[in-house]
């Protein structure tokens, strides 16, 4: 057998180091876009200020064949020193399915290589895996020895059986198609996808536009509601062979738009916008289908609307996937410390969503998004 060589990346411009052999590494495996070099570069720029790279490349006969792109946070825990290492891309911004960039045949080496690396390591106190595909060779190769939280759900649909079945086995099948008939009566109504570089930077500031004033009144998603959110949108889509917009139109005006990922194989819904003057034409819920219709003859074979258990997506998904986070941990005490408290905060946010009333919880749900989002985003180091 070839040795495989494990080592870590740490230096400033490991990134531009890297640019080449990540993208031709990324190009044979069949990763999700959230693992390209274009979106974690751009991510680790914009967010990565209390934050150093920790990226583990693996070797076999000098050619490189696995990335783990992480990272190294220190954290304040009760007044001790913790240091955690998780993925470049967690958090803010929104990216699913993170993981090991590698071809499926060597992920078992290269996992095995990686795990003997990291338990000889000492410049870490927890490792936290967040966003794992449930089916990730990596959840299952870690399993034995760490924790597996599950942590969302992504529901989706199979586009296999065609768009006559998709639309049939759909909750909202009727309404779509009354929505659809009468909206096709206005003057100017169109279905348009944007894909050019030429003209992805105007169809995403009218996505911005529309997807704002929808959150205007919550305080912002968490795509948006500070400055550093938005300048890590404009550079990842000028920069994302992938972003694909999908818009409405009617009476000369983009009504519904939804900004998304492609690879070819699968199209992940990663946000959208509608105008809130036409809510009551269900513009978002056509739009949503002939997304989805257009993937269809675009030969797509999944449709992910990525994390979130929205009703809407439950009416489109015949199949979901889960994320999960894996924890690893040494036996110190700051480690267990930390562990304790983030298992005592699953636990009352499970309680707190079991026992107050929706309304309650929803609004309790959109305070937490935004003190977290600027609690992250602040350029210090995190204190619990």
């Amino acid at each position: 057998m070839s040795r495989i060589r494990v080592e870590k990346a740490e230096e400033t411009d490991v990134f531009a180091a890297l640019r080449e052999d990540w993208s031709r590494l990324f190009a044979g495996s069949d990763c999700s876009p959230f693992l390209a070099w274009e979106w974690l570069s751009v991510w680790f720029k914009c967010f990565g200020a209390d934050r150093s790279p920790f990226i583990l490349k693996v070797t076999r006969e000098n050619e490189l064949i696995g990335i783990l792109p992480l990272c190294l946070q220190k954290k304040k825990v009760l007044g001790m020193n913790l240091r955690k290492l998780g993925f470049i891309g967690e958090a803010q911004g929104g990216a699913d399915y993170l993981d090991l960039i590698a071809r499926r045949e060597d992920k078992a080496e290269i996992l095995t290589a990686i795990f003997e690396f990291l338990t000889a390591e000492k410049s870490f106190d927890v490792i936290s895996l967040e966003n794992l595909a449930n089916d990730s060779e990596t959840v299952g190769f870690f399993a034995n020895t760490s924790s597996v939280l599950q942590t969302s759900v992504c529901p989706q649909i199979d586009l296999s059986s065609g768009w006559d079945a998709v639309l049939k086995q759909s909750k909202r099948a009727d309404n779509f198609k009354r929505r659809l008939k009468k909206l096709e009566k206005l003057e100017g109504f169109e279905f348009r996808s944007i894909t050019s570089p030429d003209e992805i930077s105007e169809a995403f500031e009218r996505f911005y536009y529309l997807h704002e004033k929808r959150w205007a009144k919550d305080g912002g998603s968490e795509l948006s509601g500070h400055p550093r959110l938005l300048a890590f949108q404009h550079e990842v889509v000028k920069n994302s062979k992938f972003i694909r917009f999908d818009e409405l139109w009617a009476e000369g005006e983009c009504r519904a738009s939804v900004y998304g990922l492609d690879d070819g194989k699968t199209f992940y819904y990663y946000n959208s916008g509608y105008d809130l003057d036409w809510a009551n034409r269900s513009v978002g819920l056509v739009l949503i289908g002939l997304s989805v219709k257009n993937a269809i003859e675009r030969d797509n074979s999944l449709y992910d609307f990525l994390r979130g258990d929205e009703t809407y997506k439950f009416d489109w998904a015949n199949r979901q996937n889960k994320l999960v986070t894996v924890n690893f941990s040494r036996r110190n005490l700051p480690a267990m410390v930390y562990n304790a408290l983030n298992q005592t905060s699953l636990q009352l946010r499970s309680f707190s969503k079991s026992i107050l009333p929706s309304n309650l919880a929803e609004n309790l749900k959109t305070w937490k998004r935004n003190w977290q989002r600027n609690r992250q985003l602040k350029p210090k180091a995190e204190t619990l």
